[in-house]
């Protein structure tokens, strides 16, 4: 059976949502007398959510603090419209429509009918993993009517239904199952299918400040620079292939160019060898072909 949320008064519905969240106002957008909302815990697996029913009523919630400031939200509706006033953006959701909300900026939230809709409380550490520009997708509208975002709205109702608890193996596969359909989903907006070559020239020009002090420490892979920077694998991919290339073949060309400076300087007097194990090469004869490819030339030229 589905989680059912009684519906109150609004100074009840207040009530309740001040003692979930901590800070929560809200006003009626009418002056009947209808303005009534309520709400009642959903939970599966990793999520953690509220199914909540509201009529002529405006919700107002500050930045949250606490235990929320690690989360960030799922909010769809179910039935009805809502419309929402996030990161300076106002958009207007219809049933099965979502938008990804950071606890740690303001909303306003009006549901000026009939309303009901679930929220879902995910680790922000996992949603900002997503892409290296998650931040711009806060408060974006995403259609739940078609492609992958309709299959992620269609399990997210199933959040919203009773049934036997996950174990820990469930809820691992239920939060990556969500997690990829959620980036899916955000991929194909049509206005943001991937990174603008600014923001990835921006965001790779402060890997390369960091990653050319480094050159020579055979830990710096692919890896190390996903952790260091709070990206995960494939959000740095897709963030070098916005500038036409991979991360490793960047990384290679960083060393490679790190190695033509040295050898092109004239108080450098190491040999080559020493120059290409200092860039990260441990094989010279394969630094040497790459070097050739990139620059058209062998090493050696640099150093008659």
């Amino acid at each position: 059976m589905e989680s059912r949320s009684q519906a109150t008064g609004l100074a009840g519905f207040a009530r309740s949502l001040k003692a979930v969240y901590g800070a929560f106002e809200t006003e009626p957008t009418t002056t009947d007398g209808q303005a009534a909302g309520g709400l009642a815990p959903v939970a599966l697996g990793p999520f953690d959510g509220f199914l909540i029913r509201a009529r002529a009523v405006r919700s107002i919630r500050p930045a949250l603090t606490e235990q929320w400031a690690a989360r960030a939200f799922i909010l769809m509706p179910l039935a009805g419209d809502l419309v929402v006033d996030h990161y300076d953006r106002k958009v207007a959701l219809t049933g099965g429509d979502m938008v990804l909300m950071d606890s740690r900026a303001p909303c306003i939230i009006d549901a000026p009918t009939r309303n009901r809709s679930v929220v879902l409380g995910a680790p922000r550490e996992l949603v900002n993993q997503l892409r290296a520009d998650v931040d711009r997708l806060y408060g974006l509208p995403i259609s739940g009517q078609h492609g992958v975002g309709r299959m992620l709205s269609a399990m997210i109702r199933t959040f919203t239904t009773g049934g036997a608890a996950c174990d820990a193996r469930d809820s691992a596969v239920t939060l990556s199952v969500t997690m990829a359909m959620l980036d899916r989903a955000l991929e194909d907006r049509p206005a943001d299918r991937s990174l603008s070559r600014a923001r990835a020239d921006a965001a790779i020009a402060r890997m390369r400040a960091w990653a050319e002090t480094r050159v020579g420490d055979p830990e710096l892979d692919v890896e190390a620079i996903a952790a260091h920077f709070g990206l995960s694998r494939r959000s740095l991919y897709r963030l070098f292939a916005e500038a036409g290339t991979t991360p490793g073949h960047w990384l290679c060309d960083l060393r490679l160019d790190q190695a033509h400076r040295w050898l092109g300087a004239r108080d450098d007097y190491r040999s080559i060898g020493q120059i290409a194990y200092a860039a990260g090469f441990n094989d010279s004869s394969h630094f040497t072909r790459l070097f050739r490819r990139r620059f058209g030339v062998p090493p050696s030229t640099l150093r008659r």
